[in-house]
């Protein structure tokens, strides 16, 4: 057993020992009352020997260090797994937008799941074998191995989260191998199969059908649009994108703009374009996308489905299919990718730019290459 003594001009007891190489080694234990500094010495000496003896397990190594920690007045941080992830949510709620922090609170909520009673324990518990098993459920549910493969990402920075606040050494999600990502491209609509769809949507769905279409927004954002984004009389629509935050402005095509015109000479007194669309949620077995699909088959427009993962099928054209339409659709006029870039703000450096006139009048040509629909 080490020796207790005060050294020359220091107020704190040392742990005096000999080391197996035969150097002698001092331990300050921050303690100037001699009965403490033996505990502390005690307590160190039994973790040691535990240590050895290999029995040092998970919940010894707890104890003994919260009874070490308290004689220097600190305590043992003591996070759980279901607590870590809960504090991070909070914050990406706080600081994200809700499409984002909603992405990634569905994850967390995967993923705690997955863990089920392990929740509850430390979160250095935490092992890469634990993500492995959360990335066989997420695709064995049928999800799509880059859908598979972004939720493991999104566990691997809230980990990261936790590493950097020290509860853990090392980031057990970064062990996991992903899964390749079999790329599917995004189906479109072709100019007959939109009128297609037109002709079959009632009421408020055609709005949001040529909104998709005519300005390339998300479904999300087309739902939310009200009239003070609209000025018709310079036929622009100018709205703030909930994925990422930016401002984009997009010319108003002609028959988008009869469409809207014919809807603000009614008496409707609500802010949003499509009162009806404004609060309902996109997912869900009779939500805004289920919806689509079912206006799809109705009109007799291939909803291309394929297999997932597991038994789930795919479609790979929904509603976004209208935003890739409506990119496609201006390519194939000729228009520049630069602008093309700006109608649907894709990168920050357009978004931000302001438009000046001329701006204006070179984006308003672009949109009028779209060809008119005849409903």
């Amino acid at each position: 057993m080490a020796s207790i003594h005060k050294r020359e001009r220091s107020p704190y007891y040392y742990m005096h020992y000999r080391a197996p190489d035969g150097r002698r080694v001092y331990k300050c234990t921050k303690q100037t009352e001699r009965s403490a500094a033996l505990a502390f010495a005690l307590e160190l000496e039994r973790a040691s020997a535990l240590a050895k003896r290999m029995e040092l397990t998970e919940t010894a190594a707890q104890e003994a260090l919260a009874s070490i920690l308290k004689f220097t007045g600190e305590t043992l941080r003591r996070v759980t797994i279901a607590e870590h992830f809960q504090q991070w949510m909070a914050g990406k709620e706080a600081r994200k937008s809700a499409s984002t922090a909603e992405r990634y609170g569905a994850v967390a909520r995967f993923f705690l799941t997955s863990l089920g009673n392990k929740a509850g324990k430390p979160i250095t518990a935490l092992v890469a074998r634990d993500v492995d098993r959360f990335l066989d459920a997420r695709l064995k549910q049928g999800v799509a191995p880059r859908t598979a493969a972004l939720d493991v990402k999104i566990i691997r920075t809230a980990l990261n989260a936790a590493r950097r606040q020290g509860l853990i050494t090392i980031n057990p999600a970064e062990a996991v191998e992903l899964p390749a990502a079999k790329g599917t491209e995004r189906g479109t609509f072709t100019n007959e199969q939109i009128r297609m769809l037109l002709k079959e949507a009632k009421g408020e769905w055609k709005t949001l059908i040529l909104l998709g279409y005519y300005t390339g927004a998300r479904l999300s954002d087309c739902c939310a649009m009200s009239w003070e984004h609209v000025n018709l009389a310079k036929g622009t629509l100018t709205y703030t994108q909930g994925k990422t935050g930016h401002k984009v402005a997009v010319p108003l095509h002609p028959q988008l703009l009869a469409h809207l015109e014919t809807l603000a000479g009614t008496d409707e007194t609500d802010p949003h374009i499509m009162p009806g669309m404004a609060n309902l949620k996109s997912g869900g077995r009779h939500g805004l996308s289920q919806t689509f699909k079912n206006i799809m088959r109705k009109a007799g427009v291939d909803c291309q489905s394929v297999k997932g993962a597991g038994v789930r099928r795919q479609s790979l054209r929904t509603f976004h299919s209208l935003r890739h339409s409506f990119t496609s659709a201006l390519a194939n006029a000729g228009v520049s990718e630069e602008l093309r870039m700006k109608l649907t703000g894709h990168t920050t450096k357009a978004i931000h730019r302001g438009y000046t006139h001329h701006e204006l009048a070179i984006l308003q040509a672009a949109v009028d290459k779209l060809p008119g629909l005849s409903i």
